[in-house]
């Protein structure tokens, strides 16, 4: 009974990981069940969505579930997870060293540097104005404001944990210092500003996961990823709108 409760925190850990790092629930849940088949060769079920992991052993009444608070993208956890996965598979280590390496990628794997995520998010956003119509000479600006959004939203929601409300307040303050930037000679162009300003807020991830979850059949997974990528875009561009509304 030992062995199975490890083996069911273990499956339930590394979708855990997984969810939250942004990946899609096909893969967390042909992850979860690589665990279990090579564990004994027990028959195990799991069910994922988009807050809630299941995991279950068939014909017994073990059963455990845990939940994915705190969603983001982080490409490194997923790998890492992926990795050691493959790795139990093929025989390289134990379930109690693959329980152990979880712990240490979900605890232990750095996040970039905020500094480095600004100017990630400017060169986004200067990328995006150029391919959208925008001039060299509003480069300066869109990155300036670009990181200025991104550092805004991530700022109000680590203070709040206020999801979406942080989109709309960024988005709200990247249109005023676009439209500013504009009325004092800064920039030339003021819609692929606010375009390119945006579009580190724009819920990209959440578009294509919920998508690709939809055509494996996770209706539920894809359609709630679908929905808050929606009600994401909409508070964006009710941010602009009252934006344009009150300064222009």
């Amino acid at each position: 009974m030992e062995n199975k409760n490890l083996l069911l925190k273990t499956g339930l850990l590394a979708g855990r990981i997984m969810m939250e790092s942004g990946s899609e629930a096909y893969r967390v849940e042909d992850t979860m069940q690589r665990i279990a088949q090579n564990s004994k060769k027990l028959d195990t079920e799991s069910y994922v969505t988009a807050t809630g992991i299941f995991m279950s052993i068939n014909d017994e009444s073990t059963s455990q579930m845990t939940q994915a608070r705190n969603r983001s993208i982080n490409l490194e956890k997923i790998d890492a997870t992926n990795r050691y996965s493959r790795e139990y598979a093929a025989g390289n280590i134990t379930l109690i060293e693959l329980y152990e390496a979880l712990q240490s990628v979900d605890s232990q794997t750095p996040e970039f540097n905020k500094h480095y995520r600004m100017i990630a998010a400017g060169v986004a956003s200067f990328s995006l104005m150029l391919l959208l119509g925008g001039t060299y000479g509003d480069v300066i600006t869109a990155f300036i404001i670009g990181s200025i959004g991104y550092f805004m939203s991530n700022r109000i929601y680590h203070r709040t944990q206020m999801k979406f409300i942080n989109d709309l307040i960024a988005s709200f303050i990247i249109s005023m210092l676009s439209v500013f930037s504009y009325r004092v000679g800064l920039a030339t162009n003021l819609d692929s500003l606010i375009i390119g300003g945006i579009m580190p807020l724009v819920p990209g991830l959440a578009i294509t996961a919920g998508m690709r979850d939809l055509f494996e059949g996770h209706l539920l997974t894809g359609i709630v990823r679908l929905v808050e990528a929606i009600l994401i875009s909409l508070v964006i561009g009710i941010g602009i709108a009252l934006t344009l509304q009150w300064f222009s």
